[in-house]
């Protein structure tokens, strides 16, 4: 039998072998990059709750030194581009007593910021605590 005869089947192996590692090495590059555009939608979606969890603070502040209100305030959703984000606030206040003289107001304020998903179920929620004293 001549040496040409013996190595018939040996591309053929080689091909059936190149063509699996090509097959998961494209399988994995998929994987990577359905992963990294999930990382770029979460992060797009952080920012935005962290924005509105400011939003919120920046109400608070706002409706207690000018509205001398209490600066809680729950569900204000906005939408765009038919995206829900919505911020929520909790405010804690104690009063603090110079022994009568000037007694000064300290506010602990709390707003979670939401976004992404439906009202109510968010993708991402920030949450943001002030500490302010007027």
């Amino acid at each position: 039998m001549s040496p040409l005869r013996r190595q018939r089947g040996a591309s053929l192996i080689t091909a059936v072998f190149l063509i699996t590692a090509l097959a998961v090495l494209g399988a994995v590059m998929t994987r990577l990059t359905i992963h990294g555009s999930v990382v770029s939608v979460n992060e797009y979606f952080s920012a935005r709750a962290l924005s509105a969890a400011e939003s919120g603070i920046d109400w608070a502040i706002y409706d207690i030194v000018n509205n001398g209100s209490t600066g809680i305030s729950l569900g204000n959703v906005a939408l765009e581009a038919g995206e829900a984000i919505w911020f929520d606030t909790t405010v804690q206040t104690w009063v603090i007593d110079n022994g009568g003289a000037d007694p000064r107001t300290y506010y602990l304020i709390t707003s979670q910021g939401s976004a992404g998903g439906a009202i109510g179920t968010p993708t991402v929620q920030r949450t943001l605590t002030l500490q302010f004293m007027p």
